[in-house]
């Protein structure tokens, strides 16, 4: 059977092409949009923009710079930051990152998503979180409820699944002694987990895909532990490891 795995929205990492960008390719002037630039996770530069308030970096060989700019001023309104500025290319096993210091402090870090090179150029950065933050749990957690749709309430020990679109009629049902309404499998890496806590100690920035399959599409794959759908997840390895390792697996 033909499985569709969804992906969603601004998780949509699985075209990402993990081929090294030097710095020298990101060198010149990137600007975006400053409410943009502090709100979001996802973050997108470009050359050039006409919104009023920007955040622009400038990339040289030995130095970086950013400022503030509110372009619609007469005169248009400059700020920089103060002290020296720097940032560096790291490679990690999930990609590469970009980390900017101030005075030789590490203040911010960036997972570099994607650099167009076409005409209309586009540097896309997502903005590391915090642990405490559990974005990646917390999102989960919405699919299970509120894509999957699973309710932990229904009590029935019996459930017909279909796995064939071409003949509805096939299904598949838990055994006696089997978990009635299992939440929806989750799989990270590969691996199953027997629960959702792990996924506290993962980051949103290190995490190359959430997809989710209905139990219609996963069925015939997971069997019976799917009765209520997959999600799937692909993070760092390195980092998930130790979690895994941490939680006894």
């Amino acid at each position: 059977m033909k499985i569709t795995a969804l992906t969603l929205g601004f998780l949509l990492f699985t075209n990402f092409s993990f081929s090294q960008i030097k710095k020298k390719e990101l060198n010149g002037i990137w600007k975006t949009n400053s409410e943009l630039y502090s709100k979001t996770d996802t973050i997108k530069f470009y050359p050039n923009i006409k919104d009023c308030y920007q955040i622009k970096w400038t990339i040289e060989k030995r130095k970086f710079k950013t400022n503030e700019l509110n372009i619609c001023t007469e005169p248009p309104r400059i700020s920089g930051i103060v002290g020296k500025e720097k940032i560096k290319l790291r490679k990690r096993d999930f990609g590469q990152i970009i980390e900017y210091y101030q005075n030789g402090i590490i203040s911010d870090k960036f997972r570099i998503i994607e650099l167009k090179k076409t005409d209309s150029q586009e540097l896309k950065l997502m903005r590391f979180d915090k642990l405490s933050e559990q974005k990646v749990y917390k999102y989960v957690d919405s699919l299970v409820f509120k894509v999957l749709k699973y309710n932990p309430d229904k009590t029935e020990n019996t459930y017909g699944v279909k796995i064939s679109d071409s003949n509805p009629n096939v299904k598949i049902k838990i055994r006696d002694g089997g978990i009635g309404n299992p939440e929806p499998l989750i799989v990270v890496n590969g691996r199953p987990l027997q629960n959702r806590e792990p996924l506290k100690e993962l980051l949103l920035a290190e995490t190359n895909a959430i997809k989710y399959l209905t139990k219609e599409e996963s069925a015939s794959i997971y069997g019976s532990r799917a009765i209520n759908g997959v999600i799937l997840l692909l993070t760092s390895e390195k980092r998930f490891k130790k979690i895994w390792k941490k939680y006894g697996r």
